[in-house]
């Protein structure tokens, strides 16, 4: 996983700036190739290093299409549309994480390990014939000087100095970092520390992507209505009841199936709402360079990630208090990125 992480974090970089230059639909089309290739390549492989090597190829060519799906809504629509479609976007991606969990255990029992890795290719294939078929492409003004060291480092320079990237940044940096927490920490937390079954555990994973799913649902309304600030300033209460929740049950020491698995839903929904509104708005500066905004935006979350990975492999001896003192740094965080730096350096044409 923290192979996978690297590669996801430090191939948007590349995929980024080069998406500003050759345009988004060829990029994507290279990142889904690459993932099929290294998923079949995954597949049938008998040894672990060349499995390492191919996990590290598909978190590679995940980053071409993350880059390039925001780079297009960027394209396409301004920031305020842009959320509203990256919501709904986000709303079948709930849908999918709800299925793919109890099709990778069936395929597993049934066919064993190695048949993910060919599910994981064909849904790769099946993306690339679709984008070859019909999508076109968005970038209408391309710069060719957007992968040469001097303008790259200019870009990245320009857009690192930019508060308002770096606010929305830190709301999705946040968001994500307890998401990958939960997705990371959530196993040895349900199936070693409270000792529910598989299936069961199975169960929990669809419900807090069902309720990552109602939260996409309702930011669309929340956005029309309230804008991206007012949506996310009023997510960020469940946040902070979340952070709060958190550190009370890990000062007590409380561990409970039942409140454990409310605080995952709760989360799942607030981030139906953080995800959307920070990936649209982080970017939304920078229409002329939006995939290269858009690599650093996602670096910067992979960067979260990553230390969160850190972090759990020396706090999970503490059993659910180490978990929940995560889940509540992260939370505590978001509410600072949202209360505090968001509403000076909100985007001007939000007018909240």
């Amino acid at each position: 996983m923290f192979g996978v992480m690297i590669s996801f974090g430090f191939g948007q970089l590349l995929w980024g700036a080069l998406s500003d230059r050759f345009g988004r639909r060829p990029i994507l089309l290279w990142g889904l190739a690459l993932f099929f290739v290294s998923g079949v390549g995954g597949g049938v492989t008998q040894q672990m290093e060349t499995l390492l090597l191919t996990r590290v190829l598909q978190g590679a060519a995940l980053g071409a299409s993350v880059v390039c799906a925001r780079a297009m809504v960027r394209d396409l629509y301004e920031v305020k549309d842009g959320a509203q479609v990256l919501a709904r976007g986000l709303s079948g991606l709930g849908l999918f994480a709800i299925a793919s969990p109890l099709f990778g255990g069936f395929l597993t029992d049934i066919l064993g390990w190695r048949s993910n890795q060919f599910a994981i290719a064909s849904v790769g294939l099946m993306c690339l014939l679709m984008v070859w078929w019909f999508v076109p492409e968005t970038l209408h003004h391309r710069n060719a000087k957007s992968t040469h060291w001097s303008s790259l480092w200019r870009n990245y320079k320009k857009i690192l100095s930019h508060s308002e990237f770096l606010s929305w940044s830190l709301v999705a940096m946040s968001t994500y970092g307890g998401l990958f927490l939960i997705l990371s920490g959530g196993p040895f937390i349900f199936l070693q520390v409270l000792e529910v079954s598989a299936s069961t555990f199975g169960a929990v994973i669809a419900a807090g992507s069902l309720s990552y799913l109602m939260g996409t649902l309702v930011c669309r309304r929340w956005i029309a209505r309230y804008g991206l600030l007012g949506t996310v300033q009023l997510a960020s209460w469940i946040s902070l009841f979340i952070a709060m929740t958190a550190v009370i049950f890990a000062l007590f020491q409380i561990q409970s199936f039942f409140f454990t698995v409310c605080l995952q839903m709760l989360y799942g929904l607030a981030h139906g709402f953080h995800q959307p509104c920070s990936n649209a708005a982080a970017p939304g500066r920078f229409p002329e360079m939006a995939g290269t905004a858009s690599s650093l935006m996602g670096m910067l979350m992979a960067f979260a990630a990553v230390a969160t990975g850190l972090y759990l492999s020396t706090s999970l001896d503490q059993g659910m208090r180490g978990y929940l003192w995560g889940i509540g740094f992260w939370g505590f965080l978001l509410v600072i990125a949202v209360r505090m730096a968001l509403p000076r350096m909100v985007l001007a044409d939000e007018k909240v």
